[in-house]
């Protein structure tokens, strides 16, 4: 009988096959790009929530607090920062490591207008923009000297 036929010729696979591979060819470089951006916004709001803590830390232990990015008492890892609490006024000040942040995703570049964020025991801050760049764009964390901290797509206004 000519037309009974049950299956799929092994042209119609291949044929199915090839037309799947650039289907995903095609929607590979958007996914990778969107995973990008997820990476990128969960390290600014990261950062934003560690300068949070800092400053609840200052007000609440009633010592200054800081987020150090660069020229800190310890050793900073590589692309990360610091936070860190005032044990002794000094001179020389001591600082002790609260928190070492070391896992912010590969391909992210952090640049700070100051080596430091400090918080005072009334929760003021000596004030920074933070700068957190990948290949999906560009987030700002702003530290203002009131200590409000605001994370922002490109800049804050």
């Amino acid at each position: 009988m000519v037309g009974d036929d049950k299956g799929f010729s092994l042209m119609e696979l291949f044929m199915v096959g090839v037309a799947l591979v650039v289907l995903v060819g095609m929607v590979m470089p958007s996914v990778f790009r969107t995973l990008e951006a997820y990476r990128l916004r969960g390290a600014a709001w990261n950062l934003a929530g560690d300068l949070r803590l800092a400053r609840q830390k200052a007000v609440s232990l009633q010592l200054d607090h800081r987020i150090c990015f660069a020229n800190c008492d310890a050793a900073v890892p590589a692309g990360g920062y610091l936070l860190q609490r005032k044990v002794s006024a000094g001179p020389p000040a001591v600082w002790f490591v609260d928190v070492r942040r070391a896992d912010l995703p590969d391909g992210l570049t952090l640049t700070s207008e100051a080596d430091k964020v400090t918080y005072d025991l009334k929760g003021e801050a000596s004030g920074s923009t933070i700068t957190m760049t990948n290949s999906a764009g560009t987030y700002a964390v702003v530290a203002s000297p009131s200590g409000r901290v605001r994370a922002c797509k490109v800049s804050c206004p």
